[in-house]
């Protein structure tokens, strides 16, 4: 391993958190690296399904407000596309990363932060970790026994070439992605589709008034910010009223998993169904965290966190939160560091 590098602030992640922060720790002339785990910026992004496109239009999504010119701002881009403006928008900024640098340790020594890659040592003042939501994939704890199912989680479906050779798939799940995965899958007809849901499924508005809800999307959200409505409480994204035709066509559904012994599934129903492969469409739980004034750790001084849900407002783990929460934290970094701790 090489010797420390030091740097003034480092940012875990370049998703559109760590994008963003950068993009105002540079305007702010503050000395800073990004640290990138993957091979490219906004891996996570490329990763995702390829049918799949954010659920709100782009004026929503842009990270910064002089980019909503770059498309049309009702318009709704696929997760692909949205990969591709976040490596233009890092290229544009020229944006300080290092890729290629997964961090295995942070640790706190003498006031200094030693953060340890597989390539490098890193010295900081400040930490910001920004590995976001979609960093953490939730799968339940299942009892298994036997030769169980193909198993695998929605951040790892791609297409649906991966399940061709499972006649029987159940999906885990309630919300958005598990609609989504169920819409996919019977447009193929290869498969005989199942539904595991802990409680009953909410699907989104009819399809008039949900684009009239996306259109003025900053409208309502602002009236709740405005007048404290629930600022903090987390909001589940239902299934697309899209999938609730096909549920009830073509699929059966059933309630929570009790158990799997070999390919038979076990539901609280009392129904046994054998199953071939599983996805779970059950989102994502980052590691809980405490913290104070909306973004630095209860516990360790100088570690800051962006993009967690209901750091600041329910929509601090959605794009358009990470852009309000981004230029927040970048004035209070700011404030932080002394004006000798600024590059020159």
């Amino acid at each position: 391993m090489e010797n420390s590098i030091n740097q003034r602030v480092l940012i875990i992640g370049a998703g559109p958190a760590g994008l963003t922060l950068g993009y105002y720790l540079n305007k702010y002339n503050v000395d800073y690296l990004i640290l990138e785990q993957s091979d490219k910026v906004g891996s996570s992004w490329t990763q995702m399904p390829d049918h799949l496109h954010l659920i709100t239009y782009w004026k929503s999504n842009c990270l910064l407000d002089e980019d909503l010119k770059l498309f049309d701002p009702d318009k709704i881009h696929s997760a692909k596309d949205f990969a591709q403006y976040l490596e233009d928008f890092s290229s544009i900024h020229q944006l300080k990363i290092k890729t290629h640098n997964k961090v295995l340790d942070i640790a706190k020594e003498n006031n200094q932060f030693i953060v340890r890659t597989q390539i490098d040592e890193y010295k900081a003042v400040l930490v910001v970790d920004c590995r976001g939501y979609f960093s953490f994939p939730y799968i339940p704890l299942l009892k298994i026994n036997g030769n169980a199912p193909f198993m695998m989680h929605f951040k790892d479906y791609k297409n649906c070439t991966q399940l061709n050779q499972h006649k029987k798939i159940l999906v885990v799940g309630k919300r958005l992605s598990a609609g989504q995965l169920l819409c996919e899958l019977s447009i193929s007809g290869k498969h005989q589709l199942f539904l595991s849901a802990r409680s009953s499924i909410r699907f989104s508005s009819p399809l008039f008034l949900f684009k009239h809800f996306l259109r003025h999307l900053d409208f309502y959200e602002g009236i709740i910010k405005k007048f404290n409505l629930r600022l903090k409480e987390a909001r589940e994204v239902p299934m697309h009223i899209s999938a609730k035709t096909i549920i009830k066509k073509q699929v059966k559904v059933f309630g929570d998993i009790v158990k799997i012994e070999n390919k038979k599934v076990h539901f609280t129903c009392g129904t046994i169904q054998e199953i071939d492969a599983i996805v779970f469409a059950t989102g994502f739980s980052p590691t809980a965290i405490n913290l104070r004034d909306d973004f630095e750790s209860a516990t360790i001084d100088g570690l800051y966190y962006l993009g967690r849900g209901t750091q600041r407002t329910f929509t601090s783990r959605f794009i358009r939160g990470i852009r309000e929460d981004a230029s927040v934290l970048g004035q209070l970094i700011l404030g932080k560091l002394a004006p000798n701790n600024k590059s020159q």
